[in-house]
């Protein structure tokens, strides 16, 4: 019966504005303010894998044009220098967002 509930706790669960919502609010975290066009193709998403996998991407992108890139061309590309969300400076440091300092 353990078996069971664990493979009913790995089906997809039908996709919310919760799900949108957080989305959304990563991304203005990590990159500022989303474009009402962005929100809008967001929100236009119906398949919870897909804003799963971009919610990944948020997180992971090294810059708000990765993460249209990804938005635009939808794939599983999440590696190389564009998903580095820390990537390295000329000097060696860490590089932060905008958010957080320079």
């Amino acid at each position: 019966m353990g078996e069971q509930n664990e493979m009913e706790s790995h089906q997809p669960h039908p996709i919310t504005n919760d799900d949108r919502q957080d989305l959304l609010a990563l991304l203005d975290i990590r990159f500022g303010a989303v474009p009402e066009d962005v929100s809008e193709a967001i929100a236009a998403i119906e398949d919870v894998s897909q804003i799963d996998h971009l919610i990944l991407v948020a997180a992971n992108a090294a810059s708000w044009t990765d993460f249209l890139r990804e938005v635009r061309e939808p794939g599983f590309r999440i590696v190389g220098q564009g998903f580095d969300p820390l990537p390295e400076r000329d000097d060696g440091s860490a590089k932060r967002g905008k958010h957080h300092g320079k």
